[in-house]
């Protein structure tokens, strides 16, 4: 491999790179065992140079050969072998030998130790106690259900958002499952304060409409008072004026039925609800409403 990624080099990179390969693999080899393993290894490669007389192995060495090629074939002695030589090896290396066993599914996918910056967010938002560690299992396991929740939540909320106030300026970016997906698999270009804008988004969106649902009742029942109320009727009889022939009595409760006619209608009435919760949230998520 090494000789075909590097063919366009020249042979003296080429022998340093072989080099730091052989290395790296002898390093790998428990050092009483490095000698049989170059024996091996040469009578595969006969010589490095040709100038250089390679000796076949020995009885002794045969024999050795057929016990390690029996625990080679045991899993728990190459488990052995592998901790045994990995705890000195450079953090580099250790992750390299991590990943690598992850691609087997042979570890499990972590990136080592909770980063300290999250770990102590994680704690002040649950009330943690120094002395309470957390369980890497179950915290993925949180962190999925809440995922579940807010991105099933940011699709209702904007959707009925839509619906309130369809021509809104108001309106999200992107889903905040695409924000997520690219933040969580290591996008650069989604970098944290987007994920907590678009979430902060979202709060703010929540904590209005609720807001606005609280306050609409109250204005809705004012708008209808300002139309109908029988103070409103009388001073708007007495400004037409005309029919002599009729009673005020009269005047007023046709006028009543006249106005309550244009308003108390079910589309009516859900497009006035529609349009102050609409006013309302739009107001407070802009910083212009109490």
């Amino acid at each position: 491999m090494v000789q075909m990624d590097f063919s366009d080099q020249g042979a003296e990179i080429r022998r340093e790179y072989l080099s730091e390969e052989v290395e790296r693999a002898v390093g790998s080899v428990v050092p009483e065992q490095r000698h049989q393993f170059l024996e091996e290894l040469m009578e595969h490669f006969p010589s490095w140079d040709a100038r250089v007389e390679v000796q076949l192995r020995s009885d002794e060495s045969t024999e050795r050969s057929a016990t390690d090629a029996r625990e080679l074939q045991d899993p728990n002695f190459l488990v052995a072998r592998l901790i045994d030589v990995a705890k000195d090896l450079p953090e580099g290396e250790r992750k390299v030998l991590v990943e690598r066993l992850a691609e087997g599914g042979l570890a499990s996918i972590s990136q080592g130790a909770w980063p300290e910056e999250a770990e102590q967010d994680m704690r002040q938002n649950l009330r943690l106690p120094p002395d309470r560690p957390l369980d890497p299992t179950r915290t993925v396991e949180a962190v999925g259900l809440l995922a579940d929740f807010g991105l099933r939540l940011d699709q209702l909320v904007w959707g009925g958002w839509h619906q309130i106030a369809p021509r809104s300026k108001i309106r999200r970016d992107k889903p905040l499952q695409q924000t997520f997906k690219a933040f969580v698999t290591g996008d650069q270009d989604v970098p944290r304060g987007q994920v907590s804008g678009d979430i902060e988004n979202l709060r703010r969106l929540i904590a209005s409409l609720v807001a606005a649902i609280g306050q609409t009742g109250r204005q809705f029942g004012a708008k209808l008072v300002s139309r109908l109320s029988p103070h409103v009727i009388e001073e708007v009889v007495a400004m037409e004026g005309g029919g002599f022939w009729v009673g005020k009595e009269a005047k007023y409760w046709n006028k009543y039925v006249e106005l309550a006619a244009e308003i108390m209608n079910e589309p009516a009435i859900e497009a006035e609800i529609m349009e102050t919760i609409a006013h309302i949230a739009e107001s407070l998520m802009k910083g212009t409403g109490r």
